[in-house]
């Protein structure tokens, strides 16, 4: 099972109310404070805002504030997560074990109201509609409604995708469909989700694939196989240390011969392979891009491009090999390029560049991060506030700290007191 990771953020009291944001010469249409009111006075920790709510701890407890800052669901579940397509999880230990404390997950719904009672095991994300549950050691779903879909009788299973569920009875894994209905039997030690309308799948040590029926249209004869993604898969014969892994297409012919140690899945047209004696970036022909030994850090390709280091600077190539943006600055962020812009660090100071390698935002803070709905908290002079993409200040340079950026509104220290902004269209 997926592992939930929930980031949470320290905050200290919440005042009544804050004193509006100042214009500056660098701001227009700035963000304004939100009053918080009531109960929401001596919060310790916040989650970020989605569907008009913001996760909050209190006295050793979560609960939800709104947009106003109103306490609008008391602090009384040991667990919380933010709201995703208007529910949230929810959970409250209610069995004590040699272990400790077990806990039971219910479901808020849109208005903060129960929709599913604090009885399940396990609540998963809701996946093309429906969210994987767990009950009395057996797996099902239930739908968006709240309501049981498919019935919690399975020893193992994962979430839909492309309108199919893999899940195990008795240590044999099969498909089922939205209803319940099994329309792959239970008869693989082993399989993946579908991916591009194949699954892989694995008997007696040996791989291949299956269709949305269950046909095998790609035998089980590979020793190691990866899901497909951009119209290619990763397939290998032969044992470590002489296993040798290649690509096939979805027909199963061999598109790149079986000569890697070892591969990844292709993502932005390209793909990283190991040789043996080093790694390398390849196009979907086989055609190298880039070696490692070429540079001394090649990171991952997004949106066409992927930050390289050499000779202690960094720069951009493209997914031909080309250098696209010459090795010059100090430092890029890991994310590479997101909506046509990259943080990179010149001169000590960050800012963004577009993918000509044109300056966006100047190289005037002292830290940067990449953008979140549209914002980037930025610090100056030992003051946080935020920037748009056009580098445009939106709230000024006065705050402690800013972070949590989510659903129009972030948290912000002044003076160790706290408050929520709400950002500009």
């Amino acid at each position: 099972m997926q592992k939930r990771i929930f980031h949470l953020i320290m905050i200290g009291a919440l005042i009544l109310s804050l004193c509006s944001c100042n214009r500056n010469s660098e701001s227009g249409g700035a963000a304004r404070v939100l009053a918080l009111h009531g109960a929401t006075l001596e919060l310790e920790y916040a989650g970020e805002f989605s569907d008009g709510f913001a996760p909050v701890y209190k006295d050793g407890k979560w609960g939800y504030i709104d947009e106003s800052g109103q306490l609008a669901v008391e602090c009384v579940f040991d667990y919380a997560e933010p709201f995703s397509g208007g529910t949230a999880i929810v959970s409250i230990a209610l069995e004590l074990s040699e272990s400790g404390w077990t806990p039971y997950y219910g479901l808020l719904g849109r208005n903060g109201e129960p929709l599913v009672p604090v009885e399940y095991e396990f609540i998963g994300e809701f996946k093309e509609g429906l969210a994987l549950v767990k009950k009395e050691e057996e797996y099902g779903y239930i739908d968006q409604s709240g309501e049981l879909a498919v019935p919690c009788v399975y020893d193992l299973a994962y979430g839909f995708s492309e309108g199919l569920a893999l899940v195990g009875k008795e240590e044999m894994l099969g498909y089922i469909d939205k209803t319940g209905k099994t329309v792959v039997p239970h008869r693989y030690v082993y399989a993946c989700d579908y991916s591009e309308g194949l699954a892989l799948v694995s008997n007696n040590d040996k791989y291949g694939f299956i269709d949305a029926a269950g046909k095998v249209t790609i035998p089980l004869e590979y020793d190691y196989a990866s899901s497909f993604s951009e119209g290619l898969a990763a397939v290998g014969k032969g044992e470590f240390p002489d296993l040798r892994v290649g690509y096939i297409d979805r027909d199963g012919n061999a598109v790149i011969s079986l000569e890697y140690a070892a591969a990844q899945d292709f993502s932005n047209g390209v793909a990283l392979v190991e040789t043996g004696g080093g790694s390398c970036y390849i196009d979907k022909t086989g055609k190298v891009i880039a070696r490692s030994e070429d540079y001394t850090t090649i990171l991952e390709f997004s949106e066409g491009l992927a930050p390289v280091r050499k000779n202690g600077k960094w720069g951009f190539i493209n997914t031909a090999g080309k250098q696209a943006i010459a090795c010059k600055y100090e430092w890029v962020g890991e994310g590479g390029f997101s909506d046509g812009l990259a943080l990179v660090k010149n001169n000590n100071k960050w800012g963004f560049i577009d993918k000509n390698g044109k300056v966006a935002v100047p190289f005037k803070y002292d830290a940067l991060y990449e953008y979140t709905d549209g914002f980037s908290v930025a610090l100056k002079d030992q003051k946080y506030g935020l920037i748009d993409k056009h580098g445009k200040v939106v709230a000024p340079f006065e705050y402690d700290f800013i972070g949590h950026i989510g659903g129009g509104l972030a948290f912000m220290k002044n003076d160790n007191k706290w408050g929520v902004l709400e950002l500009p269209d």
